[in-house]
């Protein structure tokens, strides 16, 4: 509505703009009608009157009366022709046919002065100057007519001023002026009709596009949704799975060392009353190398349960976890860790905590399988709200690809990989001559989901 607006202010403006314009022209253009006919008359009758002039300082009395007879009264010519005026081209009065007291007078006349100089100049309606006072008294519309009279030879030696009747005139202007003004409004009305239907019509496809637009916009914010919704479960069933998987494996350890452990304990004790019995030396060996191959089966068991089962993780902090999984690894291994700490956040959810303690866990175990456990260090910290965690050794190791390939029953580094997945973290394995460096990023915001179940811990 506001542009339907502005565009009739402009559009109506614009006509009346056209309309007087319009009627400008037709005005200018009868006076250049009338204004030919009066220079006709003046150069037809008047000019070869004046052909003397120059020889004279005032008309001969002989032009006066021939002057005088032209327009005297009841001559046909004066039907439309109310006065005549002679000039000198400096402003003097030479010959007027009414009144006759303007003679010998002076006046100062832009009009006049334009004639002088050899232009032809129409006015309607413009009696303003002291000089036209007996025709501004008639109360008649007037065309004033100012016309150069020259010698045989060109030169300007007067001008002619002759005021027309224009009654006739004035009337068929007013009427085309009216006729004029009422196409320029019936145009403007058809204008702001076939505008009001363009803007209409536009108005009402805007509001349809709008109208589907803000439909497809609600469908795209519930389909968002439902995204968002999408994503949070997938989030919330990959960190379900990565706690079940944990509960598992920590039942899996508890299981070793509650069922083949104890029963190859037992085992030992069985073998170990065998040996003290009467025996030939030849079954005492053999008793004594399935004792020695029984207790590296356990010891290798119990260093497999050990892995697998976590401590609590609930009641320690990120720092501590970190350095509890070097020492274990020493324990284990007999090897040495060294452990760097940056700055570590103090509040950390128990699933993240885990995943740090699996990375930990198997990139020391690959370390030392692959490479003696050589230069193996840890270190952590927090940058930009993540945790830049990395496990590195110095050891002559396979390639990444071999050690990736020769993951054995323990968690492997694809189990890593899909742990830091879940929670949107980032990880990167090099190995060269020089060693193989592990590092992960993993983002501090990652949580799990509500309501999941922690591993097991012991």
């Amino acid at each position: 509505m506001q542009f339907m607006a502005a565009a009739a202010v402009v559009l109506c403006v614009s006509m009346a703009v056209l309309g007087s314009w319009v009627n400008n022209q037709i005005t200018r253009s009868v006076l250049a009608t009338s204004g030919a006919g009066a220079v006709g008359f003046m150069r037809a009758f008047i000019e070869p009157l004046l052909h003397d002039l120059d020889t004279y300082d005032e008309l001969p009395p002989h032009v006066h009366r021939a002057l005088d007879g032209l327009l005297a009264e009841g001559e046909p010519i004066l039907s439309s022709i109310v006065t005549v005026k002679i000039w000198r081209p400096d402003g003097k009065v030479l010959y007027v046919n009414k009144p006759k007291s303007l003679i010998g007078q002076s006046f100062v006349s832009t009009d006049m002065a334009r004639a002088a100089s050899g232009e032809v100049v129409a006015e309607f309606e413009d009696m303003t100057s002291e000089e036209s006072a007996y025709e501004q008294t008639l109360g008649l519309p007037l065309i004033e007519v100012y016309a150069p009279l020259r010698d045989p030879s060109g030169k300007v030696i007067a001008v002619g001023e002759i005021y027309e009747n224009a009654s006739e005139l004035g009337v068929q202007l007013k009427v085309s002026e009216f006729r004029t003004w009422i196409f320029v409004c019936f145009t403007t009305v058809v204008m702001l009709g076939f505008l009001y239907l363009i803007v209409r019509r536009g108005n009402g496809l805007i509001e349809l596009q709008s109208s589907e637009l803000q439909a497809r916009y609600r469908e795209s914010v519930a389909l968002a949704k439902i995204n968002q919704d999408l994503r949070v479960e997938a989030d919330r069933a990959r960190l379900d799975a990565n706690a079940a998987n944990e509960e598992l494996i920590g039942r899996i350890g508890l299981d070793l060392h509650d069922g083949p452990i104890q029963l190859l304990s037992l085992l030992m004790l069985r073998l170990g009353r065998l040996r003290q019995s009467s025996m030939s030396p030849e079954e005492k060996a053999n008793a004594a190398a399935i004792q020695e191959l029984t207790s590296s089966v356990i010891q290798e068991l119990r260093e497999l349960s050990a892995g697998l089962v976590l401590p609590e993780i609930r009641e320690i902090g990120l720092e501590e976890a970190i350095r509890h999984a070097a020492e274990r690894h020493e324990n284990l291994t007999g090897t040495t860790v060294a452990v760097e700490l940056g700055p570590l956040p103090a509040d950390l959810s128990d699933a993240l905590k885990i995943c740090i303690y699996r990375i930990i866990q198997e990139s020391l175990n690959n370390s030392f399988k692959h490479a003696g456990g050589k230069g193996q260090r840890v270190s952590a910290r927090e940058e930009e709200g993540r945790i830049l965690l990395t496990i590195s050794d110095s050891g002559e190791g396979p390639v990444e690809q071999v050690r990736q390939s020769a993951v054995g029953a323990k968690l492997g580094m694809h189990s890593i990989r899909n742990r830091v997945a879940t929670f949107g973290g980032e990880l990167n394995i090099h190995s060269d001559r020089n060693g193989t460096t592990v590092s992960a990023e993993l983002p501090i915001a990652a949580q799990p989901a509500a309501g999941s179940a922690l591993p097991a811990t012991a």
